[in-house]
């Protein structure tokens, strides 16, 4: 059995096309809105969908 070589992880960031701002001011928006989502897991999902973090195996 050979030795399996680890492949590292990056992460960059990348700055937000205009299409993901108006899609996570929509996602925010709309959770806002409903009383059950509290305020903070409105903006992180609203952060989330901004896309601007990215994960890649190298």
């Amino acid at each position: 059995m050979q030795p399996q070589r680890q492949r590292a992880v990056t992460i960059a960031w990348g700055r937000p096309r205009p299409a993901d701002f108006v899609i996570a001011g929509a996602l925010y928006y709309l959770l806002h809105l409903q009383p059950q989502v509290h305020e903070v897991i409105a903006v992180i999902t609203a952060f989330a969908a901004l896309r601007c973090i990215s994960v890649r195996r190298v």
